[in-house]
């Protein structure tokens, strides 16, 4: 493959054609054909299963999500090394199994250094029970930097965000490559990653949720409301949130007596 320069632009000239080239003729009508076509959508009390996905359509439920945001992460990762490789594959592998504790996520994946888990919330006892994923991954981490501190790690924070909407989704993809996913339109999946990038840091506490979230939290556990505090600074985030720093006490009683196996 050539290439020729120009003052404005760089024009690649092909010497070897076994590369499929991209059709940009014909992804003209397609792209037209996309933008024009109804998009039907349906509310759902939950998320469907993915065989209730199609290209043409959109669901819309309710949805809450957690993500789990690793602190100085460009710093962590400038050590290219398999003792790095092994604090990711324990804290990714951990996390994931606290998200599946609660079993109705939707999806659960790693993007960058954040784990998440999106969940289908149609209750407000739903929510309760994403925030108490949320409180055993803050005790975990406990647990965690004890256990890096005795294997001879720099020990790590995180920062806990969680986020609630009646969101649209929809699959994209290519129609017949097997290439798809969902799309989350909504503040759920944003505001908790946002937030989990505010938490543990600019002196907040290490789980922080947006508005939509807390409201429905409180409506199930009113008792509650004293762990938190409001937040109004739209220095980092573009709205309310509420901040605290819950932990499970009998997780963590367990980890001060020694995590002693069997007691």
């Amino acid at each position: 493959m050539g290439y020729t320069y120009s003052n404005t632009s760089i024009f690649l000239c092909l010497e070897n054609r076994e590369i499929a080239m991209y059709n940009y003729r014909n992804s003209k009508a397609n792209i037209i054909n996309i933008l024009k076509s109804k998009t039907p959508l349906e509310k759902k009390d939950t998320i469907p299963s993915d065989q209730e996905f199609t290209y043409e359509n959109g669901i819309i439920c309710w949805v809450s999500s957690i993500f789990v945001d690793m602190k100085n992460s460009s710093e962590l990762f400038k050590t290219k090394d398999e003792k790095l490789a092994r604090l990711l594959r324990a804290f990714t592998s951990e996390v994931i199994t606290i998200f599946q504790d609660f079993n109705k996520y939707n999806q659960i994946g790693i993007r960058g250094d954040c784990v998440y888990a999106i969940y289908s919330t149609p209750n407000k006892q739903d929510i309760n029970q994403v925030f108490d994923v949320a409180v055993r991954v803050n005790t975990f981490m406990k647990m965690f930097n004890k256990l890096l501190s005795e294997n001879g790690y720099s020990n790590i924070g995180v920062g806990i965000g969680l986020g609630c909407d009646q969101q649209l989704i929809i699959k994209a993809g290519r129609s017949g490559t097997g290439i798809n996913d969902k799309i989350w339109i909504g503040k759920a999946v944003v505001d908790a990653s946002n937030l989990s990038s505010v938490a543990n840091r600019h002196g907040y506490k290490k789980i922080a949720m947006d508005s939509c979230f807390y409201n429905n939290l409180m409506h199930f556990s009113e008792n509650k409301k004293e762990w938190f505090k409001c937040v109004d600074d739209l220095n980092y985030f573009n709205d309310v949130f509420y901040q605290c720093d819950v932990i499970n006490i009998e997780f963590n009683k367990w980890i001060e007596d020694g995590m002693k196996n069997g007691s």
